[in-house]
Order: C-alpha cells, then sequence, then structure tokens
C-alpha cells in the first residue's frame, strides 16, 4: 500500500488538500502532463550501478558536502545564515549565489531521510532550518549576501541597520535572488513532502509571498533583474503545493517579461546572458548561459503543464529541436563557451551559435547538463514520448555524472570531450577534479540529483506503469484508480541489457507495462513469463504490454548493447572525419593511461571495420566495462621548429586500445582523454 506520511496539526486547508502528494513534483492535478511522478519512497535501489551510487551519496557524498558548506575557510555558506540570523558576527563570505547551493543540500538531506528515516537527519534538518527562519527577514525577504554586506549582521528591519554591500533587495540581476529563492522554494517543497512538517514550507510561502508582493504589477525594470530563473520552477512547485494560484499568475507574468526589459549602455552581458533578450514566444534558438537557460526552459515546461497555452509549448519545440540537432554534445552536455558572444556582447557559460561544438575547450558546466535533464524530465511528463527519457538518460550517465569523481569528494564544474595536458585550450578545471571550487552550484546539485535518481525510475499514467530507468529495484505504488502496484526489477544495466521485472501485486488487474525502447536499441525483444510477446518494440518509443497481472508474472526485456561507431553532421567542424563510441546509454573516451607505453592520443585512429570487445572490470574504477579492440597508430615524427611539411604516406602500425565510459575520465590522476578521434575507412 502506498506510504503516507502523518502531517503535524494546524495545517492550511489548501496544504492538507495536497497532502497524500509526495513525488518530487506534486504533478498529481496538473493537467497537461499526463504521466504523473512516483512518490518520493516507492522506488528502491537495490543493486547494482544506482544502488552504489547512492550507497555512496549517503554515506560520503552528503556528509562530505555539509562538511564543506560549514567549512568557514571554504564555501562558509552555513555561517552566511548564522551571521545574517545574528548568532555569529561576521561579514558574508562566498558569491551571491551561496544562498542557493546551501538550499541544494538541505533538499539532499531531505531525500537520504526519505530513503534512510535516520532521526538524526531529521533533527540535523530542524536545526538548520531554525537558523535559516531567523535570519529571515519579517516581511519574507532572505538572501544574506545583501543582508550582512560587510560586517553587518542579522536585523529586523532596514531602518535599524542600513546596508552595506551597496545592493537592496531587488535591484541587480547578477545578486542571483531569484535562483537562491527558486532553490529554497523546491528544497522546501520536498521537505515537506517527505516529513509532513511545515517549518521550511513556511520560509518559503514568507519569501514567494515577498516576491509576489514586488512583481504583482510587473514592468519593463523589474524585468532587468530576472536573472537566472529556478524561480519559475520553484513557484510553480509552490502553487503545486499550496494550492495558491498567485504563484502560478507570478510564474506567468515573469515568463510575460521575458523581452520587455529595456536596453542599458553598459550593460556588458547582454540581455541574452539570462535569455531576456528576446520574448519566449518569439524566440527560435537556444541562446545566452546555458545553466540559465536550461533552468528556464524547465520553468516555462512547468507553466505550460499547469496552464496548456499552446505558444508557450511551441517555444519548448522549436528551442528542443535546435538544442537536440545544432547545440547538444554527444553526451546531453550544453554550453561549449566560458565566455561567448550574444547580441555583441559577451556572455558567460553559454550557448553557442549552430553547430558550434568544440571538444577540448568544450566548458559545458555539470549544472546546465543536469538542467537539460531536468527539461528532457517534465517534456516528456507530458506525453511520455521516448525522445525526451532518452535524453534524459543520456545525461544521467555522461555529463552529469562525470562532474563527481568515483570517490564521491572531488568535483568537475567543466566537462569536456577532449583533454591534452599543456593544450592552451585546457578548460578550467585543468583534468583534475578538484575538492572544493569557489563557484560551487554544481557539487550540490550533482549530489541531489544522485539522492533523488529513484523518482525519475517510473511514472504512472492512466494505462498503468511507464519504466524510465533501468537497474535493480523494487516500486510499491498506487495507480490513480487506488490500485496497488509491486514489482521487482533485476539488471546489471548498464553493463549490460538484460532486464528482468517481476509482478507482486496482490490482485488480478488490467493495467500496461510501458517499457522504454531506448533509441539506440535496436532489434529489443519482450517476453512474459518465459512467452515472446507478440510485437517488435520500436527504438526510442514505449513498448505497451497489457494483460491481467498476477504476483510472479515474469516481464523480460533484452536490449542488444552492440558497441556503435558514433559520426557527426558534417556542419560540426571540430568533428569532421571523426568517430565516437557508444555502447548502451554509455558514451565512452579513451584516457592515454590505457594505451601501450609511449604511445600518444593524439596518433591513434579508428578504422571504420573496428571491433570491440565488452570486457567487466571489477577492480577498474570501481567496476565497469570497458571496450577492448585493435586501432592504427601513426608513426613518429618530428615536428620541431616547423608548424607544416608536405605529406608523407605513413606506415600505420597495429595497437591495442581499451575504453573507459565518459564518466569515469580522470580518477586515475592527470591523463590526455578523447571521446572523438580520427577515422580511417
Amino acid at each position: 500500500m502506498k506510504r503516507t506520511l502523518a502531517l503535524a496539526g494546524g495545517l492550511l486547508l489548501s496544504i492538507c488538500s495536497f497532502a497524500q502528494e509526495h513525488g518530487v513534483m506534486n504533478n498529481s492535478k496538473t493537467p497537461h502532463m499526463n504521466l504523473k511522478t512516483i512518490d518520493i519512497d516507492d522506488c528502491r535501489w537495490t543493486d547494482g550501478f544506482w544502488a552504489d551510487k547512492l550507497k555512496a551519496a549517503h554515506e560520503v557524498m552528503i556528509p562530505n558536502l555539509g562538511r564543506l558548506m560549514d567549512d568557514p575557510e571554504i564555501i562558509h555558506a552555513y555561517a552566511n545564515f548564522k551571521v545574517a540570523a545574528g548568532l555569529e558576527e561576521g561579514e558574508f563570505r562566498g558569491w551571491s549565489f551561496t544562498d542557493g547551493d546551501f538550499y541544494k543540500y538541505v533538499e539532499a538531506l531531505a531525500y537520504e531521510y526519505a530513503m534512510t528515516k535516520d532521526e538524526k537527519i531529521n533533527q540535523q534538518m530542524d536545526e538548520i532550518i531554525a537558523v535559516i527562519a531567523k535570519a529571515q527577514r519579517p516581511n519574507g525577504y532572505i538572501h544574506t549576501k545583501i543582508q550582512i554586506g560587510h560586517g553587518i549582521a542579522g536585523f529586523l528591519h532596514e531602518s535599524e541597520h542600513p546596508f552595506k554591500s551597496d545592493e537592496k533587495p531587488y535591484t541587480n540581476g547578477p545578486s542571483h535572488e531569484f535562483y537562491n529563492f527558486g532553490h529554497l522554494m523546491t528544497a522546501a517543497c520536498v521537505h515537506y513532502k517527505i516529513t509532513g512538517k511545515k517549518n521550511f514550507l513556511d520560509i518559503a510561502i514568507k519569501a514567494s509571498d515577498n516576491i509576489y508582493d514586488h512583481f504583482k504589477e510587473p514592468s519593463p525594470e523589474l524585468a532587468r533583474i530576472d536573472w537566472n530563473p529556478p524561480h519559475y520552477m520553484g513557484l510553480i512547485e509552490m502553487y503545486r503545493t499550496t494550492g495558491d494560484k498567485k504563484y502560478l499568475e507570478l510564474t506567468e507574468s515573469f515568463v510575460n517579461m521575458l523581452g520587455t526589459a529595456p536596453k542599458k549602455h553598459g550593460d556588458h552581458r547582454g540581455m541574452d546572458h539570462s535569455q531576456r533578450g528576446t520574448s519566449v514566444r518569439e524566440e527560435s534558438k537556444a541562446v545566452g548561459h546555458a545553466g540559465h537557460a536550461n533552468y528556464l526552459y524547465a520553468g516555462v515546461a512547468d507553466l505550460y503543464a499547469e496552464t496548456g497555452d499552446q505558444t508557450l509549448k511551441d517555444y519548448l519545440e522549436r528551442i528542443w529541436t535546435n538544442v537536440t540537432t545544432q547545440k547538444m554534445y554527444l553526451t546531453g552536455a550544453t554550453g561549449p563557451h566560458h565566455f561567448g558572444i550574444s547580441d555583441h556582447a559577451i556572455v558567460a557559460e553559454a550557448y553557442g551559435k549552430d553547430y558550434e561544438l568544440p571538444n577540448i575547450k568544450a566548458y559545458n558546466e555539470t549544472c546546465a547538463n543536469i538542467g537539460n535533464a531536468m527539461w528532457n524530465w517534465r517534456m516528456f511528463l507530458m506525453n511520455g514520448e521516448g525522445r525526451f527519457a532518452d535524453i534524459m538518460e543520456l545525461i544521467f550517465y555522461n555529463s552529469a555524472i562525470s562532474g563527481i569523481s568515483l570517490d564521491g569528494e572531488h568535483f568537475f564544474y567543466t566537462n569536456p570531450l577532449r583533454f591534452i595536458e599543456g593544450h592552451p585550450q585546457n578548460t578550467k578545471d585543468e583534468g583534475k577534479r578538484g575538492e572544493f571550487m569557489s563557484v560551487f552550484c554544481c557539487p550540490p546539485n550533482i549530489i541531489r540529483t544522485i539522492a533523488k535518481m529513484h523518482t525519475y525510475a517510473y511514472s504512472t499514467s492512466e494505462k498503468g506503469i511507464w519504466v524510465n530507468l533501468y537497474g535493480s529495484n523494487v516500486l510499491d505504488t498506487d495507480l490513480a484508480d487506488g490500485t496497488n502496484i509491486k514489482l521487482t526489477q533485476q539488471s546489471n544495466y548498464p553493463w549490460d541489457g538484460n532486464i528482468k521485472i517481476t509482478i507482486d501485486s496482490k490482485k488480478k488487474k488490467e493495467y500496461s507495462l510501458m517499457l522504454r525502447i531506448p533509441a539506440w536499441a535496436e532489434s529489443a525483444a519482450i517476453t512474459v513469463n518465459g512467452e515472446k510477446v507478440d510485437q517488435s518494440p520500436k527504438a526510442g518509443s514505449y513498448a505497451e504490454v497489457t494483460r491481467k497481472w498476477k504476483k510472479g508474472d515474469v516481464v523480460e526485456l533484452e536490449l542488444p548493447m552492440a558497441p556503435l561507431l558514433i559520426t557527426a553532421d558534417p556542419n560540426v567542424e571540430e568533428t569532421r572525419n571523426q568517430v565516437a563510441v557508444k555502447r548502451g546509454p554509455l558514451v565512452y573516451c579513451l584516457e592515454s593511461e590505457d594505451l601501450v607505453a609511449g604511445t600518444n592520443i593524439k596518433d591513434i585512429i579508428v578504422p571504420s571495420n573496428i571491433s570491440f570487445q565488452p570486457k567487466y572490470e571489477a577492480n577498474l574504477l570501481s567496476g565497469i566495462t570497458v571496450l577492448e579492440g585493435e586501432a592504427n597508430l601513426l608513426p613518429k615524427e618530428d615536428w620541431s621548429k616547423q608548424l607544416y611539411k608536405p605529406l608523407a604516406k605513413p606506415e600505420l602500425q597495429k595497437t591495442p586500445i581499451k575504453m573507459i565510459p565518459y564518466f569515469a575520465w580522470a580518477n586515475r590522476g592527470v591523463h590526455d582523454m578523447s571521446v572523438w578521434l580520427p577515422l580511417q575507412y
């Protein structure tokens, strides 16, 4: 039976009406999302890839993240709240978005509590929330950088303690107020659904009401400060959680403001940085800061899902097509530039022009990649199309988890597809994950994503259960009509494509199992109780298996996982005459650590008829399947004191290569790496 959480007394009636909905997104009443999320604790990983990641999250990642957040010499995030609350003396330290990153950490704690029911975590969250509540102004505003300024502690009213940071609320977009508010709203809604406590949600309600009071009558000048927009998603979730329609109306106002802000002389970042240059109903390209953009697209998807505004859906389809056919990396990453040019202005961490996908200098911020997955998840929930779920999975297995080391304590901000040590175009991480980084948005983002990965595994609809992610887990959930569904999935995915699902329902009921057939899985096969299902599953879609299920029924899905050579559109200049390798959902790379001694990655050529042999190595990189094959090797040449010389036909040699999953690179020290390799036909 679906588990429900006891609620504290004295809740608002509007909130009580939503008390049985505990999905990460409470979309049970969302009219334009045909698929619904499962409750946060309905699914549990039991073994294999994601179970191992979740175990590491609970034992290493989240505790280490908390240590960093609390360390006064490193991130300083918790200390900022204590200073703003008047509990400690000091100055603000960190970036203007540090509050939002701390809220992500609290959200990860909530997921951990949902799975472990460890009362120490519950108490820890209460202690943190009490500090945040004390730091919040009576009018609901909370932003520690603006409140503290330089050495100013917590206060009750603006008149009592003047600002020392030359900033006031809602006057400067790059202060990231809305980024912070958005993550506050999301974390508070999640905490409420998991614990039933309203202490964090009350803070979010006061903050959301404060925003409403300032923006209920929007103006073009106010549109200038709409910067980095997780608050679109946050406000929609506040509406879903509390039932207060003004949060929905406020989100719509924010979306409608885009494109109305006047440009000012000296606006060095341009209006495209946070997608403010053009109305969403007129925009046709993904532009500006990729992280900001992907959060925006996810928020607009949430707004469409509640309103059904077809112009918003048309916009999302245009941008999605532009991203996936012209601006997205093979790993699902987005945003190639550390600094790009948009609207004749420099834009940070930006989308490029169509087909502008460099490899060695690719930026591909981890947060931007996760934002792309969040956007595709929402697009998928609208109608269950496999194209969106495929991209979501692609990101999770590649450009998201590449941002964290296998030990769970080191992080990438950027995720290039090629790294050559000493090359002048290396990205900021220089081929090595760090224990921390001054811009600390990515570590809590990937950790909270891993902590809630089980919530993406399944969804429901009137048809039945949708199986989105494969791996060993158990599911215990209810359909909309109250029918309880229990099943057990066994699989060594992503290392092989054999999936076994055993039905554990207590009563017979006709419903459908919707099995995702990834776009790479040609010739998939399905059997029920050993008998082949009379259909040919279509790659890139969901296969529907409908029957009156009984306890003990077994569904088996076979997804072929032959290694594939992948080519890119020839308009992508940096991958012309090159190939990459994929197997299942995993993109592979070649790391110089695995080459014959004295061999250089720049001299490896892949023959078009190469035959890769998958081999599982339990003692390599926490256990991975490698791909072994034989490539060609260019002879060494002397290029000293010359940049060009006439072509001489080389005598190619054979050399063994071993490719590893892209997410696992840079876990054995600093080594050259490449996803794309020259091709020999």
